[in-house]
């Protein structure tokens, strides 16, 4: 009895388990044809209080600093609690799932933040008929263009269903993987033009190569689950997603699947990133040879000169030719000369 009353107080307790420590905000957008409304929060029922059914509404949250608050709010809209605490656990796989009133989805963000470094940041989106719930960790502004959108009432996005919004902030999270894969296919053609060239090559080169291609897996890891639970957003009821929206989900697989083939494309060329460094290693190092190798040829016959004269026999008749050792300093220069013209006419060095 004691075993089950733990188990169910671990159940209940709730921990966000990354390691941003943003404060936990909330804004309530609504939006329709004709008017446009923004609410800043931190008090999840006044949002839930708010909530307009004649009009769409975007709540979106950012931090993670109250999860049980968070997961209070997600199971008020209809989820269970256990879909509630993935919101809150990082590094959760993808999914996707539909229930009878929304679809939850859990999904990771890939971008680059203002100091440039790649970020990963564990995202989570609830589609209701008329309301898109969208949970970030950090206060990052990844949705800036889709809050543009809708402000500017662009591509007319304040006539359509909440299944527009969906499928625009879903829009951003795709533009990100390709922008990311981009920076990543720029370097691989930087990479690749300093190894052809020669003269350019240097001795971290290897490093970089190994850092991109950690980038690479890392990409590859977090895009991959989302592309193969992709699909079932084009099956779901479609009072939750309407058949005017469905092309539009369609193109966003497409764009999936493109950034999906570059990734490929930057894991053909990282091998042969790979091939091509170690081809450069082995020509550096058949050259060295070579010059050792012709150094060495040109010392033979003077070694084996020097070998002979240094016998110290008596009976040596070149020990009493006059001149004999500038003879033979000078039979030496002629030696490797001959060696040295010979070499280079044959292109050898």
């Amino acid at each position: 009895m004691a075993s089950k009353t733990k188990n169910r107080h671990l159940l209940s307790e709730v921990h966000y388990t990354g390691e941003n420590d943003v404060e936990t905000n909330l804004c309530l957008i609504k939006y329709d044809a004709h008017s446009f409304c923004e609410q800043q929060s931190k008090n999840a029922q006044e949002v839930l209080n708010h909530l307009d059914s004649d009009k769409i509404n975007w709540v979106r949250v950012a931090g993670m600093s109250e999860p049980n608050m968070i997961v209070d709010f997600i199971q008020k809209m209809g989820l269970n609690s256990i879909d509630a605490k993935d919101v809150v656990t990082i590094q959760h796989i993808v999914t996707i799932e539909e229930y009878d009133k929304n679809i939850f989805i859990v999904l990771p963000a890939l971008y680059f933040n203002e100091d440039k470094v790649l970020t990963a940041e564990h995202i989570s989106f609830i589609l209701g008929e008329n309301y898109v719930f969208s949970f970030k960790e950090t206060s990052y502004p990844l949705f800036k263009k889709v809050y543009e959108l809708i402000k500017g009432d662009l591509l007319k996005i304040k006539t359509k269903k909440a299944d527009f919004l969906l499928a625009c902030l879903l829009s951003e999270v795709i533009h990100n993987f390709s922008d990311v894969v981009s920076h990543l296919e720029d370097n691989l053609d930087s990479l690749e033009d300093l190894l052809l060239d020669t003269s350019k090559v240097s001795d971290n080169l290897i490093g970089r190569i190994q850092e991109n291609r950690r980038m690479m897996i890392r990409v590859r890891k977090l895009i991959l689950p989302f592309k193969d639970q992709f699909a079932k957003l084009l099956r779901v009821d479609k009072n939750l997603i309407g058949e005017s929206e469905c092309p539009f989900y369609k193109d966003l697989s497409d764009q999936l699947l493109y950034v999906l083939q570059s990734l490929e494309s930057c894991r053909e060329i990282m091998t042969s990133l790979i091939d091509l460094y170690i081809n450069n290693n082995d020509v550096r190092m058949n050259a060295i040879m070579q010059r050792l190798t012709v150094v060495a040829t040109i010392f033979i016959p003077l070694t084996f000169l020097a070998g002979v004269w240094g016998m110290n026999f008596e009976g040596m008749p070149e020990l009493e030719i006059p001149y004999a050792y500038y003879f033979a300093w000078g039979l030496f220069v002629v030696i490797g000369f001959l060696l040295s013209w010979y070499l280079k006419r044959k292109k050898w060095i």
